[in-house]
């Protein structure tokens, strides 16, 4: 029975013959099965019982060709009803729409301004911002003129020589 094991090899590894397959499935119809070889039985088996299986038939209703026919002009129909509504439409988003004449434009920030009086409050807001930051940025040079003058010597010294003067003409 070596020629068996030759054949189960074979087939296992995917090189097998139709024929040789044959053989292998006539060998587990018959009685003369090893002991060793029964593990297969039921792969083989399988193979017979599934011959004698038939797939129930099923029946397509046959279309009417009418109907198809029918259906297909009106998809054509929707078709073109849809694309000749997207003509019409597209031109409208496509074209971009203006608020006001384009003779004034101010772009502030990315956006554009067709609103004079706007932009002129804007810009005035704007100026009033940049004016305070230009005076809070010279505040510390008017605090050290101020500390200069309070620190002068002549003034200190006539402030003096005053009080000494009032001191005096009080006594």
């Amino acid at each position: 029975m070596n020629g068996i094991d030759n054949l189960f090899e074979k087939y296992f590894n995917g090189l097998s013959s139709t024929e040789e397959e044959k053989i292998l499935k006539n060998y587990f119809k018959g009685a003369n099965v090893l002991p060793e070889h029964e593990i297969y039985r039921p792969l083989f088996t399988v193979f017979n019982s599934e011959k004698q299986v038939k797939a129930p038939e099923i029946l397509l209703p046959e279309k009417k060709k009418e109907n198809s026919a029918l259906t297909r002009r009106i998809i054509i129909f929707a078709t073109g009803v849809a694309a000749i509504a997207l003509l019409a439409i597209t031109p409208f988003s496509i074209i971009p729409k203006q608020v006001q004449s384009t003779e004034y434009v101010v772009i502030v920030n990315g956006k554009k301004i067709y609103n004079q009086q706007k932009a002129r409050q804007y810009a005035e807001s704007m100026f009033g911002e940049a004016k305070k930051i230009i005076e809070d940025s010279y505040q510390p040079f008017h605090d050290a003129t101020n500390i200069k003058e309070e620190l002068n010597a002549r003034k200190i010294l006539r402030e003096t020589v005053q009080k000494i003067e009032d001191i005096k003409t009080n006594q």
